[in-house]
């Protein structure tokens, strides 16, 4: 790699505070990780404009552009920019397009398309002097562990892909006819458990003032036919 110069090292570090706002973040390692549309027409149903998904997209193709525009004019150097970060432009490119065709802007992105054709340019040769880590080796022991057990990283972060099947929360105990639920059986509300409840107090009869006046006739009825 180059050495940094003091220009350089101003810009870097403005594109560093820039991408890693968490906005930034997130949409990066969606499209990095979980994005996997082939065509404009399937991405556009699936993600409409303002879903979260959309708006991921989008702003990686800004900064990208912007990016872009950084390299063209002079403003830092490509191969410094290109070791910090990838420019997605084939994973992006049919939705790009997509987009030309629709809004009818056929220079939408076009920094993006050109640094991110730099980027390819840039990343093939490195990648065929690079190797992968060999997988650790077992002894006879122990038996060989079959590929693919564990899912990868890619796999992994697409099973947790926005609007994929999210297993559903263990449904809750129905209570019994008759019985409101939080109440148990036999036990009245308000009232703890193994408290014996105090017993009502009877409620004297009200008598009407008709009813007091017939039953006073009748007393004083019954002691003149004694006399």
């Amino acid at each position: 790699m180059k050495k940094l110069k003091p220009p350089d090292t101003d810009v870097l570090l403005k594109i560093m505070q820039i991408a890693d706002v968490p906005q930034n973040l997130d949409a990066m390692q969606y499209v990095m990780f979980q994005f996997d549309f082939k065509d404009y027409e399937q991405f556009i149903l699936e993600c409409p404009p303002g879903s979260i998904r959309f708006n991921n997209v989008l702003r990686v193709a800004v900064f990208c552009d912007n990016l872009g525009v950084l390299v063209d004019g002079g403003a830092v150097d490509h191969e410094i920019l290109f070791e910090l970060y990838p420019i997605p432009w084939q994973k992006l490119e049919p939705v790009i397009h997509g987009m030309r065709r629709e809004l009818l802007w056929p220079d939408l992105f076009d920094y993006f398309e050109k640094v991110g054709k730099q980027y390819q340019k840039w990343w093939e040769p490195k990648a065929k002097k690079m190797k992968l880590p060999e997988a650790p080796k077992t002894d006879g022991a122990r038996a060989p562990v079959r590929p693919m057990t564990r899912p990868t990283l890619v796999q992994a972060t697409r099973f947790a892909r926005p609007g994929a099947g999210v297993p559903a929360r263990p449904a809750a105990v129905t209570a019994r006819p008759g019985i409101r639920p939080g109440v148990r059986p036999g036990v009245r509300p308000g009232v703890r458990p193994g408290v014996r409840p105090l017993p009502r107090p009877s409620r004297p009869v009200k008598q009407t003032a008709k009813k007091a006046k017939a039953a006073r006739s009748k007393r004083a009825a019954k002691k003149g036919r004694r006399r």
